[in-house]
């Protein structure tokens, strides 16, 4: 786990140094931005943290799905701080992608470990203020650089733990295909909420939150391409649900440029 967060930090700054030397994107930051960027990647960090943690007490499918509930709290702070109003028909379009969701994710899910609920709950708390606090970092600083320094914080905060006197599992993988699993988690990490941040300064932070749900539907759709796996007829209503559900969702949006 040490190796993986950390290979997936330092891989995205690695990346994004030179896309912003490129592009031209100013990298340094004002000082009143330092508290609001170090609240942000901490959060980011016990998000992962939580997540992998939950794991070993919760099947991924439910942990999972208690995570991808975070487009709810992030419309609920746009609620009620008066950024946005959502309708009573667009909350219940959410609603229903997370029930989708459920019937996908929660079939043939085991026992439930008390433990492990309370955990993932507090990785859908870090993810709810995660996601608050980074859309209004990426309106100033912008989406590459935003990330940069999430990555940045993050690889610095893991690798302070090394100078802690406790005991680290450290590993890092020896096969041709651990090294490309490690390349890829790093890549398509950074990739993944570069766009999101970006899409979020575009058209918001609760559409984006919710479009971001489709990734389960696609994981599954990958599954039956390449690994042969076919999704259950339950599987697939909660997919037809959930489709359905993000449609109705931007059907309903206010008109606007």
């Amino acid at each position: 786990l040490f190796f993986l967060l950390a290979a997936r930090y330092a891989i995205g700054a690695i990346l994004l140094v030179p896309v912003l030397i490129i592009t031209g994107q100013k990298i340094a930051v004002q000082r009143a931005q330092i508290r609001p960027l170090v609240i942000t990647s901490l959060f980011a960090l016990f998000l992962l943290l939580a997540t992998y943690h939950a794991v070993d007490f919760l099947d991924v499918g439910l942990v999972l799905l208690i995570l991808y509930s975070f487009p709810i709290g992030v419309a609920l702070i746009s609620q009620l701080s008066g950024r946005e109003r959502i309708s009573p028909a667009r909350w219940l379009c959410m609603l229903a992608v997370l029930g989708g969701l459920g019937l996908m994710i929660l079939d043939g899910i085991g026992d439930i470990s008390l433990y492990g609920i309370f955990v993932s709950i507090l990785g859908l708390i870090c993810f709810v203020v995660f996601i608050e606090t980074s859309s209004q970092l990426a309106d100033s600083l912008g989406s590459p650089t935003l990330n940069l320094y999430i990555s940045l914080i993050g690889l610095v905060c893991l690798l302070a733990v090394l100078l802690v006197p406790v005991e680290v599992s450290f590993a890092h993988p020896a096969t041709p295909a651990g090294i490309t699993a490690i390349l890829g988690n790093g890549i398509f990490y950074i990739l993944s909420w570069v766009l999101f941040f970006e899409g979020a300064r575009m058209i918001g932070a609760t559409r984006a939150s919710l479009l971001a749900c489709v990734e389960p539907l696609f994981a599954a759709l990958l599954a039956m391409f390449l690994l042969g796996q076919f999704l259950s007829p339950t599987e697939w209503v909660g997919f037809v649900i959930v489709l359905a559900a993000i449609f109705m969702f931007e059907k309903r949006a206010p008109k606007s440029g």
